[in-house]
């Protein structure tokens, strides 16, 4: 999957909760399963297509701590109005 596939997908209230808890600060893929009770594979698809499409950075494997480092929400808010 590449990043223009993120880019064209409309954002889901899945993708808009586990977006809100990385905007808050660095979260692990347990963590946001057991707060959220989002199905693990659901997370761990998304954090993956943030971290293909540069929205997300995974900085410990281990653990799968994830940050942050572009909102997608924030590119598409310059449409004229």
């Amino acid at each position: 999957m590449g990043a223009t596939d993120l880019e064209d997908m409309e954002l889901d209230e899945i993708d808009n909760t586990i977006l809100d808890m990385l905007a808050e600060g660095r979260c692990t893929q347990g963590y946001i399963v057991d707060q959220t009770e989002i199905p693990r594979y659901k997370v761990h698809e998304r954090l993956k297509m943030y971290g293909v499409a540069g929205y997300a950075k995974k900085l410990h494997d281990n653990t799968a701590l994830w940050e942050l480092i572009n909102d997608p929400r924030e590119e598409g808010d310059d449409d004229g109005e």
